[in-house]
């Protein structure tokens, strides 16, 4: 019966490295998705949140301009030049904005935005109404500012959750091979023990 025992083994053993294969090639795998998932979630927050962040931080600057203007002791026609000219780098700036990846939010607040620099590239409001206009912008644009950052607190979290979803799959992992291992070593000791007692039958 040693030589059926000895081939139940050597199935086993076959067995365990096939399995042992799989599992690095499928550690390599999980390895790889998680790392291409934690890269997606770090551009996500790059290319949709701090850009946008930016955007917004050039749009808050021009309108404390606006505003620096405004109360000036220059004379209407200066301010009214001087506001123009600001109103519309701030549209450009705008326009890049309007390109980024908006949440349902910011689509509600970035609408209001827009509806007031068009109040402003309007010539019927006289110049201290568009220094409402400016808080009003500044305002919505603080919201804005505060959505991207909850955004991306978001965004950092889900990379995290990755991140230790993957580490907790590569221990897992980790802790199967070395069983198999154990395995391995146990059969290759029944093996040599099997072939002992074959080559010195008379100690037995």
């Amino acid at each position: 019966m040693k030589w059926t025992y000895s081939i139940k083994n050597k199935l086993t053993a076959s067995g365990a490295l096939f399995s042992l294969c799989v599992l690095v090639l499928f550690s390599n795998y999980l390895d790889r998705t998680h790392t291409e998932n934690v890269k997606k979630a770090i551009s996500t927050l790059y290319e949709d949140r701090l850009i946008a962040e930016e955007f917004i931080l050039k749009m808050t600057s021009g309108f404390y301009q606006i505003k620096e203007v405004i109360n000036s002791d220059s004379t209407d026609v200066i301010k009214i030049n001087s506001v123009h000219n600001l109103i519309a780098d701030i549209v450009t700036v705008s326009n890049a904005y309007q390109k980024t990846k908006f949440t349902t939010a910011e689509t509600s607040k970035a609408d209001e935005l827009l509806l007031i620099l068009k109040a402003f590239e309007s010539d019927i409001h006289p110049i201290q109404v568009k220094l409402e206009f400016a808080n009003k912008a500044l305002v919505i644009l603080n919201e804005l500012s505060a959505i991207q950052l909850a955004e991306s607190k978001q965004i950092m979290d889900h990379a995290e959750e990755l991140y230790l979803s993957g580490k907790t799959s590569s221990q897992f992992v980790f802790v199967i091979i070395v069983i198999i291992l154990i395995v391995l070593q146990a059969l290759v000791f029944t093996s040599k023990s099997l072939v002992s007692n074959t080559k010195f039958p008379n100690l037995n």
